[in-house]
């Protein structure tokens, strides 16, 4: 599950470099056209895939990676990746037949020994950030060259979704053996996805097409992802032919861009951007009413307008609209009257002073307090803003000094489990919402299947509705500016990217 807050503290930490390349309004790859370069905010920061927990490091490390399925583009379901099939043996194990004459990039065989190595390795780290993913395995046994078995401490509906996952690449057994706790250090591991590395640098990382990927070959041979920290350089960059695509743009700087750049929006399926809200017992907001008041009072078109340019969809429930799991129950306009009702009896009753803290690198986020702030008002609360880097701000919400902390977060595939069963966004570790209710529905919903998944996902929903730990304001939107088509790359619904 990625959290906001992280993704705007690594990008605050990048360094704007100079990106060279020829310009002009004819395109970066005249004369070239199996390369693609695409600029982003950040590149991965080390070839491990569990250390890389930003959107575009996680995209870009989905594209080396070989994993047994693959997320479909909407990220409601997966197909088939190096694995024939993968099957369900009763409540807790599934079977794992793999594709026959499975190679790595420099040409040695992939069998279930690497399959098997590779998940040792993972559960073991206790460093990755996809811990929680990787909670429910016990272990996984290859029991022929084509055969695995996943061990399963409590039936796990998300594993064919979690095999997608980069964290989830197949290494080689050998390269685990040599080389121990410096498996990432020197020489790129040979790969199983759809590219291999060419060259890693600071500011640049070079993927080339995989000649032994087990999918179709690609039409697309070179991927150059530079890193250009300032959105208006990408977008400047882009425009002038520079580079083709331009990730993770201001929605309100896309009326610089003209033909041939087409701009694009891309809504992920499940997650959303929202208020926390403290729930600790020092702060106003531990009192339910309040929370639902200012529920009541936030303005989602405004803020779609003016934080996204209206470019995004409010979010009017626990989870985004394109997710089977959505069920909304929050109003897009505000309802004044109605919170000065839920305000009576309470501290908020004659007007209170909140603390809202917003992080610095996200010109979104600081639109969005400014919205909420005259919204407040207008029910007799006094929000003040208080901005500081991402850094910060994340500590703020750890250690509870705050009343209102501007994020979100949202998660690669339509697994509620996986994404409700973060601290982030139903635990304590931010809001200090404190539920056994809660974590006894979420862990009903991490081992629920077919029918009785959606059941125990309509409890989570009713009772967030019912406890309001936090406030969905917009839905989560990406925005990139591209020129080629999208059928050649583009974005999914699961932040990852999609090359042809």
């Amino acid at each position: 599950m990625i959290r906001k807050g992280k993704i705007g503290w690594l990008v605050a930490l990048g360094i704007a470099l100079a990106v060279t390349g020829h310009s002009g309004s004819s395109g970066a790859t005249e004369g070239d056209t199996e390369t693609l370069r695409i600029g982003v905010p950040l590149i991965p920061t080390t070839l491990d895939p569990g250390q890389n927990s930003s959107g575009t490091q996680i995209g870009i490390m989905q594209l080396i990676s070989g994993t047994l399925t693959v997320l479909d583009q909407d990220g409601n379901n997966v197909r088939m990746g190096l694995a024939e099939s993968v099957t369900p043996d009763g409540d807790v194990r599934y079977i794992v037949k793999l594709k026959s004459g499975l190679k790595f990039s420099d040409g040695s065989a992939l069998t279930a020994a690497d399959v098997e190595a590779s998940f040792e390795h993972y559960i073991n780290d206790q460093t990755t950030w996809a811990t929680y993913a990787f909670a429910p395995i016990s272990k996984v046994t290859a029991t022929d060259n084509l055969t695995v078995i996943f061990y399963l401490k409590q039936p796990y509906a998300s594993l064919p979704f979690i095999l997608a996952y980069s964290t989830s690449a197949i290494i080689p057994s050998k390269s685990i053996e040599a080389k121990g706790k410096d498996l990432y250090k020197g020489t790129p591991l040979p790969a199983a996805g759809q590219f291999e590395v060419q060259s890693f640098a600071q500011d640049q990382i070079t993927l080339q097409a995989n000649p032994n990927f087990a999918g179709p070959q690609l039409s697309t041979k070179t991927l150059v992802f530079k890193k250009i920290v300032d959105a208006t350089a990408r977008i400047a960059q882009v425009q002038a032919g520079e580079i083709d695509f331009a990730d993770v743009i201001s929605p309100k700087q896309v009326g610089r861009l003209s033909p041939p750049v087409e701009v694009r929006t891309a809504r992920n399926v499940i997650g959303t951007h929202f208020l926390h809200l403290n729930n600790r017992g020092n702060s106003v907001l531990s009192d339910v009413r309040i929370r639902q008041a200012i529920a009541v009072a936030i303005d989602r078109k405004q803020i779609n307008q003016v934080a996204n340019a209206g470019r995004n969809e409010p979010a009017l429930g626990l989870f985004a609209s394109s997710s089977k799991y959505y069920v909304p129950f929050l109003s897009a306009d505000p309802n004044s009257q109605r919170a000065k009702e839920l305000l009576t009896g309470t501290q908020c009753a004659n007007g209170c002073q909140l603390r809202l803290i917003v992080g610095s690198g996200s010109a979104e986020d600081g639109d969005t307090a400014i919205v909420v702030q005259q919204n407040l008002k207008a029910i007799g609360i006094q929000a003040d803003i208080v901005m500081a880097d991402s850094a910060t701000t994340l500590k703020w919400s750890e250690d509870g000094n705050f009343d209102i902390y501007v994020t979100g977060s949202y998660e690669f595939s339509d697994s509620p489990d996986l994404y409700t069963s973060s601290d982030w966004v139903l635990g304590p570790g931010h809001t200090g919402y404190s539920s056994p209710e809660m974590k006894q529905l979420v862990r009903q919903l991490g081992v629920a299947t077919g029918t009785s998944r959606h059941q125990a996902a309509d409890k989570v929903n009713a009772l967030f509705e019912k406890d309001l730990p936090y406030i969905p304001t917009v839905e989560y939107a990406v925005i990139s500016a591209s020129r080629v088509s999208s059928e050649r790359f583009h974005t999914g619904s699961t932040y990852l990217y999609y090359v042809k």
